[in-house]
């Protein structure tokens, strides 16, 4: 766990009690909330970008990552998901239409 998609950079991982690991990561838009868990072939990663206070609240215990994941700053999430054949394949997802937990996966 703490692990992010290849199209970022690992910033930190920190524990998340009940949730294991959380990760921040680095791209082309600034600094992002992960959460990865296990798929059917491999890693998933939720991702959606996230301001340091937001991330500071996660640190805290004061919002769970999951609620900062639903209020991203654009409405929308990434979704990667690794494939049979080790490829990643990324999925758009609206805040509004994200589940909560491994149900994501079939949102994407």
């Amino acid at each position: 766990m703490g692990s992010v998609p290849p199209q970022l950079l690992l910033k930190e991982a920190f524990p998340i009690p009940d949730l294991g690991e959380v990760a921040v990561g680095m791209g082309v838009g600034g600094q992002y909330l992960v959460m990865e868990m296990a798929g059917s072939a491999g890693p998933c990663w939720v991702c959606a970008p996230v301001s340091n206070r937001a991330l500071d609240c996660v640190r805290t215990g004061q919002a769970s990552p999951w609620a900062v994941l639903h209020h991203s700053s654009t409405g929308t999430v990434d979704i990667y998901r690794t494939l049979r054949d080790g490829s990643v394949r990324e999925s758009v997802v609206l805040c509004a239409a994200l589940p909560v937990g491994r149900s994501v996966l079939a949102a994407a």
